[in-house]
């Protein structure tokens, strides 16, 4: 089962079922009535599946097996489910950032080896832990197939394909060994980024150049750790720009596994039901290739087992003058 959270028009939780998305509570409902004779079947379903997804992850973080029944009705009964409005096409429906209200987005950097070669940093140079290297505003997060806005004072337009972890329950300062209880799943950031950033306002990692609006594309779902296909560390990923390659590589690459990562933050940041943590971006990036984003231009992020996050580039047009 993978999740997302979708418009309709106000945000609800859903899952994927083949090329449809299936409201989570709604099917819930009927699963509950017919499969499992639940005469108040539509209070149960309300009163099991709340309406932020916070709430939810905090509740089942651990426990999405219990949702393997339902995902197998919905494919089961997938006609219907359309004709009663609980199941509608993907392609028709507005899916939201994969957490559209997490209190945190906490991103590592400098986390490939491949990447600090490629970017010919001397070794001696490169972090010796997990490096915490900025925060994004929950106001920056955009969906799948949505834009990302880039400003007009910047013409270098850069990307990231991240794997990133969606925090399952709260913890501080946890041991590595711990870290997967506190895991609920994972999804793909694009840390999308300006680097022609002045060094007075402080470059590369700076909220000018990482925290803008729209510059944390997240999805398009949340797959549970429970039905991820292989370790978080071993997933390929891949990054296309206008179908040409960019990045090709897997999880492997990073300089520390996941679960290192997650247990690090924990001693600096509480984690809380929701927070994402991406866990930084392997070579092929912009900022040493040179081919910057341009208007019109479309870019897939894909990560083994999650899906593809796709979303089209747009220059932004201010309105107010300083």
């Amino acid at each position: 089962m993978q999740l997302v959270s979708f418009a309709a028009p106000l945000a609800r939780i859903g899952f994927l079922s083949g090329d449809s998305v299936v409201d989570l509570r709604a099917a819930y409902a009927l699963y509950l009535q017919e499969r499992e004779r639940v005469g108040n079947a539509g209070q149960v379903a309300d009163a099991c599946i709340p309406d932020r997804l916070n709430d939810f992850i905090r509740l089942y973080n651990g426990g999405m097996r219990r949702f393997e029944g339902l995902a197998a009705f919905a494919d089961e009964e997938a006609d219907r489910l359309a004709a009663l409005g609980i199941a509608r096409p993907r392609a028709q429906t507005t899916l939201l950032p994969a957490n559209p209200d997490p209190d945190k987005i906490i991103c590592c950097g400098n986390s490939y080896a491949r990447y600090l070669t490629e970017w010919g940093l001397p070794k001696d140079e490169w972090p010796q832990d997990v490096k915490i290297s900025f925060l994004k505003s929950p106001a920056s997060l955009v969906g799948d197939n949505a834009e990302i806005r880039f400003p007009p004072d910047s013409e270098q337009w850069d990307y990231e394909n991240e794997l990133a972890v969606v925090i399952g329950a709260h913890c501080s300062d946890i041991e590595e060994a711990d870290a997967s209880k506190y895991i609920f799943g994972y999804t793909i950031l694009n840390d999308a980024c300006v680097r022609d950033i002045p060094s007075w306002t402080g470059r590369y990692d700076s909220p000018r150049g990482k925290a803008g609006d729209t510059f944390a594309p997240l999805g398009p779902c949340i797959t549970p750790a429970e039905f991820l296909p292989k370790s978080p560390n071993e997933l390929h990923l891949r990054t296309t720009v206008d179908g040409e390659l960019r990045q090709d590589d897997t999880t492997a690459g990073l300089l520390w596994p996941v679960e290192r990562i997650v247990a690090f933050v924990s001693r600096y940041m509480t984690l809380s039901p929701g927070d994402i943590l991406s866990t930084g971006s392997t070579s092929g990036n912009a900022l040493v290739c040179g081919k910057w984003l341009r208007p019109g231009q479309t870019i897939d992020c894909e990560i083994e087992g999650i899906g593809v996050l796709r979303n089209r580039i747009a220059r932004r047009q201010w309105k107010a003058k300083l």
